[in-house]
C-alpha cells in the first residue's frame, strides 16, 4: 500500500511539473528559458540539496556567459536566480519536514549580524535620499556574503554531502578548463583557483591512483590560473599557497611539491598548442597595462569615508560628476574597484569590522589543524581577502562568505579517519539525499 501511495505521489509530482514547465516554456523570451530552467533546477535541488553550491557557482557563470554575452547585469541576475531556487528548495525540504537543519559554526552570529548590518544601511541610506537603485546593489555586495554561507551551512549538513557536492564542482570545473584552455582572451581563473588548494591537500594524504588523480588535476588548474590574465587572481593564489607553504604540515608541503612538478611538466606539454601559446603572450600585455582609474576611483571613496568615518555616508552612496582621468566625468560610487573602500564608503569603520568578523573567525578555525582538511579553504579565504584590497567584482565577493563556512565545516574532523580513502561514488546518493 506505500509503495502505491508513493507512486501516485510520484506520478502526481512529475505531472504538475510537467505542467507547469509547459505553462513556463509559453513565456516570452528569456523569461521562458529561465522560468524552465528554474523549475528543472527546483526539481534537483528537493532531491539532491547539496548540489545548490557547485550548480549555482558554475551555473552561474555558464549561464551569465551564454546569455548575458558579457552583460554583468545578466550574468548576476543568472547567479542570483540559481541560489534563490536553491533556498525556495531548502524551505520547501523544511515545510515538509525532511532532511536535517542547518549545522551550527562559530560565525552563525556574526553572518547574522551582517544581515542586520545590510537592513539598517540600507533603510538609513534610503532615508538620507540615496537612489534605491544604487542601495540594491550596493546592499548585493555585502548581503552575497551571508547567503552564500548559511547556503553552505544548510546544505552540506554531513561529510558526504560535502564530498559529493565537491566531487560536482571539480568535475564539471574540470571539462570547462578543459575546453577553454586553448581559447585566446580567456580571464578568470576564480572556478579552478577554488580547486586547487582541496586538491594540494588530498593528493598529500591520498595514496596510489587517488594521489596521482588528484596532483594532475591540480597542477592542470594551477595552469589555468597562471593563465587567466588577471591580477587579482594571481595575488590570491599566491597568498593561498604561501599560507599553505607556512602552517600547513608535513602532508600540506608534499601536496604542494607534486602539484608544482607536475604542473611545470603539464605546462611544457601544453604549451606546443598554439593557443596556449597565445594566451601565454597575453600575459605580458596585461602585465604592462595599468590599473586604470581604480587609484583615483578610490581617492573619491575615501573622502566620503573620512568625511562619515565612523557609520559611512550609507549604503547606495555616490559622487556625481568627478572627473576621472582617461574616463571624463561621471559618477562614482557605490562600488569601488576595492572591496574594502566599497565597505568604508557605505558602512564605515562599523561596518567594515562587523563584515569582517566572522571571515576571520572562518579563518581562525580553519588554521588551527595544519594537516587538517579545513586548512586549504582557510587559505583561500586569507589569498582572497588580499586581492579584495584593489578588486571588486561586480558579482561580489561571494567567496568570502562560501570559505569560511566550509573551513568552519571540515575543521571538526576526525583524526583517526583516513582522509586518503572516498567513499564509493555509487554509495554517496544513498547518503546525500
Amino acid at each position: 500500500m506505500n509503495r502505491v501511495v508513493v507512486g501516485a505521489g510520484v506520478a502526481t509530482a512529475g505531472a504538475a511539473l510537467g505542467t507547469v514547465v509547459s505553462m513556463a516554456t509559453m513565456l516570452p523570451g528569456i523569461m521562458a528559458m529561465a522560468a524552465t530552467g528554474a523549475l528543472v533546477f527546483l526539481a534537483v535541488f528537493l532531491l539532491w540539496p547539496w548540489t545548490v553550491l557547485p550548480v549555482g557557482i558554475v551555473g552561474g557563470a555558464v549561464a551569465g556567459g551564454l546569455v548575458g554575452g558579457g552583460d554583468v547585469r545578466t550574468y548576476v541576475a543568472a547567479h542570483l536566480l540559481l541560489l534563490a531556487v536553491g533556498a525556495t528548495a531548502l524551505l520547501i525540504r523544511y515545510a515538509l519536514g525532511v532532511g536535517r537543519g542547518g549545522r551550527r559554526t562559530a560565525a552563525d552570529s556574526g553572518m547574522l549580524v551582517v544581515i542586520g548590518l545590510t537592513v539598517a544601511a540600507a533603510c538609513y541610506g534610503l532615508a538620507i535620499g540615496n537612489l534605491p537603485t544604487e542601495v540594491v546593489v550596493a546592499g548585493y555586495q555585502i548581503a552575497i556574503l551571508p547567503l552564500y554561507f548559511f547556503l553552505a551551512t544548510h546544505t552540506l549538513t554531513t561529510d558526504r554531502r560535502l564530498i559529493a557536492a565537491g566531487l560536482l564542482y571539480v568535475g564539471v570545473v574540470a571539462v570547462l578548463a578543459a575546453i577553454s584552455m586553448t581559447v585566446p582572451g580567456r580571464h578568470g581563473g576564480l572556478l579552478t583557483l577554488l580547486a586547487v588548494p582541496p586538491l594540494i591537500w588530498y593528493a598529500g594524504r591520498a595514496r596510489g591512483w587517488r594521489r596521482v588523480a588528484s596532483v594532475l588535476l591540480a597542477g592542470f588548474f594551477a595552469i589555468d590560473v597562471v593563465l587567466a590574465s588577471y591580477r587579482g587572481i594571481w595575488l590570491a593564489a599566491g597568498v593561498t599557497l604561501l599560507i599553505m607553504l607556512v602552517f600547513g604540515g608535513r602532508a600540506v608541503r608534499t601536496g604542494l611539491a607534486a602539484t608544482a612538478a607536475t604542473g611545470c611538466v603539464v605546462a611544457a606539454l601544453l604549451a606546443l598548442d598554439p593557443g596556449v601559446r597565445e594566451r601565454a603572450q597575453e600575459i605580458a600585455t596585461g602585465l604592462e597595462q595599468s590599473a586604470g582609474y581604480r587609484a583615483s576611483e578610490s581617492v573619491v571613496g575615501l573622502d566620503v569615508f573620512a568625511q562619515r568615518p565612523v557609520l559611512g555616508a550609507g549604503l547606495g552612496q555616490s559622487t556625481a560628476d568627478v572627473y576621472l582621468a582617461d574616463f571624463a566625468l561621471t559618477d562614482v560610487g557605490p562600488v569601488y574597484h576595492a572591496f574594502y573602500v566599497t565597505l568604508l564608503a557605505n558602512v564605515g569603520l562599523l561596518g567594515l569590522a562587523l563584515v569582517l568578523w566572522p571571515v576571520l573567525r572562518g579563518i581562525r578555525g580553519g588554521l588551527v589543524d595544519r594537516d587538517g582538511a579545513a586548512l586549504p579553504f582557510a587559505a583561500l579565504c586569507c589569498g582572497f581577502l588580499g586581492a579584495a584590497v584593489f578588486a571588486a567584482p561586480t558579482d561580489g565577493h561571494w567567496e568570502l562568505g562560501l570559505l569560511p563556512a566550509l573551513a568552519l565545516l571540515t575543521v571538526g574532523e576526525r583524526r583517526n579517519r583516513d582522509p586518503g580513502r572516498l567513499p564509493s561514488p555509487a554509495r554517496i546518493p544513498e547518503a546525500v539525499s
